[in-house]
């Protein structure tokens, strides 16, 4: 009876260990030390990993380090500095980008239709909502308002209060999953994949003219891995690689 018991728990100084097991990253991954390079439609790379955590905008928030830096003037929705992953969506903080993008190519635009003329431009204060990447868990056909936000000003010529004239620029933003499927991609191939459909509609007014523009931008998503192909009018965006951090669950 005594060797029965010794043979099933064993004896001496050897002890069993329990299983380890590799735990998946999150739905959208954002540990920090996640890394994802990206290959442009122009051959050159690029890259981006989390860097830091509740670290600027409080916490919950996550931020997203470039490489190389993304410029001022480059107002891509999919490239935040900031953002925060809830239960039920990722949310990307985009505010601070487009107050970059409207304080460097507004006045430019603006001086278009003044050449020759000194211009004072004023931007009234902005609140801008996160740019709701997607809702959790994705599924086909989806559709969500992804970002809405009005930017208002005026311009002064000549320094005279007389020849003032409002603009506003509006940017709205819809989301919609318009197909499942396998992918395939330098970085690897991907049995499930969202493929993720965003409208954006900009209107610009001045002197009580509007004029829209129109643009379309198309996402993969593979969860547990993040984006791995993004397509628009430049072309096509490949993910090439990626590493995410060791963590193990016993």
């Amino acid at each position: 009876m005594l060797c029965g018991i010794f043979v099933l728990f064993g004896c001496g100084s050897d002890e069993m260990t329990a299983p380890v097991a590799q735990q998946m990253p999150n739905y959208f991954p954002d540990a920090v030390g996640s890394r994802w390079v990206y290959r442009n439609p122009e051959g050159s790379e690029w890259s981006r990993a989390v860097t830091d955590g509740n670290s600027i905008q409080g916490e919950g928030f996550q931020v997203f380090t470039y490489a190389p830096p993304v410029t001022a003037t480059e107002l891509d929705y999919l490239k935040p500095d900031v953002f925060r992953v809830t239960d039920n969506q990722v949310l990307f903080v985009i505010g601070e980008k487009i107050d970059r993008y409207i304080q460097n190519v507004l006045p430019t635009w603006v001086a278009d239709e003044f050449a020759g003329l000194e211009l004072d431009i004023t931007v009234e204060p902005i609140t801008h909502p996160e740019f709701a990447f997607c809702q959790l868990p994705l599924a086909p056909n989806l559709q969500w308002d992804v970002f809405h936000t009005n930017v208002k000003g005026s311009i002064v010529l000549q320094n005279l209060v007389l020849l003032q004239f409002p603009f506003e620029v509006q940017v709205r933003v819809k989301g919609e999953v318009v197909a499942v499927g396998s992918l395939e991609t330098p970085a690897g191939s991907f049995e499930e994949t969202y493929q993720i459909e965003y409208k954006t509609e900009i209107t610009q007014t001045l002197f009580s003219e509007a004029e829209t523009m129109q643009q379309r931008e198309t996402v993969w998503f593979a969860p547990h891995i993040g984006i791995v192909k993004i397509e628009d009018e430049s072309g096509v965006t490949e993910l090439i690689a990626y590493t995410f951090p060791k963590t193990i669950e016993e």
